[in-house]
């Protein structure tokens, strides 16, 4: 019998891995009686999906917030943004009422199965400079600089000890 047991539990576990995280953004107004019907919806959304991962931002009280609500409908292709605004998978949407709710559940649905990246990957990266000295021959760019900075403050100060 007890192998039967290590045999259930060997199998469950990948189960249990195989699980697809799926990443939810709620955007509230703590002012917004909207915003607490969408979040009694959530919560019983996130009740059937136990990997649904709920990110809330307040944007009432917080210009950051807002600012990423406003860039992240842009970027979903929103122009008119009012709370409560939920983001998931290929989807955002504005407001509340029963297509809403069942938009918002066949895209977790979706995700569920087959996986989505985060909302947040669809906004534009901060693009990283190549550094100054990129392709310069040695000596010169921001090293050659602190080289250059470098070499004559040890000659100065040599210059200042011997005299």
């Amino acid at each position: 019998m007890m192998r039967w047991g290590g045999l259930i539990v060997a199998l469950a576990v990948p189960v249990v891995a195989l699980a697809v995280p799926v990443e939810l953004h709620y955007f509230w107004a703590a002012t917004c009686p909207d915003c607490q019907v969408m979040k009694a919806y959530l919560r019983t959304l996130a009740a059937d999906y136990p990997d649904l991962r709920i990110i809330e931002h307040e944007v009432a009280y917080s210009a950051s917030e807002f600012r990423l609500m406003v860039d992240l409908a842009a970027a979903y292709g929103v122009t008119e943004v009012a709370t409560p605004v939920v983001v998931v998978g290929d989807l955002a949407s504005v407001g509340i009422g029963r297509a809403a709710e069942l938009r918002i559940a066949e895209e977790v649905a979706r995700c569920a199965a087959e996986g989505c990246e985060s909302p947040l990957t669809r906004l534009h990266p901060v693009p990283i400079p190549p550094p100054d000295d990129e392709g310069a021959p040695p000596g010169s760019g921001s090293w050659g600089v602190a080289l250059v900075f470098g070499l004559v403050a040890v000659l100065l100060v040599a210059w200042i000890v011997t005299r």
